[in-house]
């Protein structure tokens, strides 16, 4: 029931959000009230993903299903290709 709930939320909130960058975020599982993403497109290597994650999606997903302790973000941002926002190299 939560994973299901999270992955509407995904779909009808979150997605529509990020894809305006060319990203987008996949469900990969919810365990112990963990939820597990994976960042893809304009997402993956993007400097501003952390604040994405923790004032945006983790946000959302929160304020739907309170019971989520954490949003943990599983992506290999060091292999992204073409990221919308360039982190800085300073």
């Amino acid at each position: 029931m939560m994973k299901e709930k999270i992955q509407e939320l995904i779909d009808t909130k979150i997605n529509p959000g990020v894809a305006g960058h060319g990203g987008h975020v996949e469900l990969l599982d919810v365990k112990d009230n963990v939820v597990y993403l994976k960042l893809g497109g304009g997402c993956q290597g993007c400097g501003m993903v952390n604040v994405t994650l923790k004032q945006g999606i983790e946000k959302i997903i929160k304020a739907e299903v309170p019971e989520v302790r954490e949003v943990i973000d599983t992506t290999d941002h060091k292999g992204g290709t073409n990221p919308f926002y360039q982190a800085s190299d300073k």
